[in-house]
């Protein structure tokens, strides 16, 4: 599956079903990714979107300020939860806290940078989900949950 970020390192990834999506605002907005810096990155399907994530918040969390606390260690702690997974030593209960976190520095994050430096996980989460978990240590188990859960939903 190719895929393709836009925006810079924390705009956000989606999935080539949604290539022809307008490069507009609101657009890039409703797939969970933003405009920024106006780059745009085609990936292929060798691309880890796990990686990808990674590399994007080890950007953010070099340029981040420092001045708040949440842009400031969340940034470090997200990384340091995306290392983890990437390296198949992250289990379930780590994704879970990656989501809360990112939640948490999205909406507390004082400048945009910490605003937006969770996009890349939160859409990777999204659109390629499968991705993480074939890497967690309990990722077998838990997409059986996913799956019954949205065959219930």
């Amino acid at each position: 599956m190719q895929s393709g970020a836009t925006g810079g390192p924390s705009g956000g990834c989606i999935p080539v079903d949604h290539f022809d999506t307008p490069v507009d605002y609101d657009s890039l907005r409703e797939l969970g990714s933003i405009m920024g810096s106006g780059g745009m990155i085609i990936m292929d399907e060798t691309s880890s979107m796990v990686d990808v994530a990674r590399y994007f918040m080890e950007f953010c969390m070099s340029e981040s300020c420092g001045k708040c606390v949440p842009c400031r260690v969340g940034t470090v702690h997200m990384h340091n939860i995306l290392d983890k997974i990437y390296k198949s030593e992250g289990s379930s209960k780590d994704l879970t806290l990656l989501e809360k976190l990112c939640g948490m520095v999205q909406e507390t994050s004082l400048c945009g940078l910490g605003q937006t430096a969770p996009n890349p996980v939160i859409s990777t989460l999204r659109y390629f989900r499968h991705e993480y978990l074939e890497l967690l240590t309990d990722g077998d188990e838990l997409a059986k949950v996913e799956a019954e859960a949205e065959v219930v939903a």
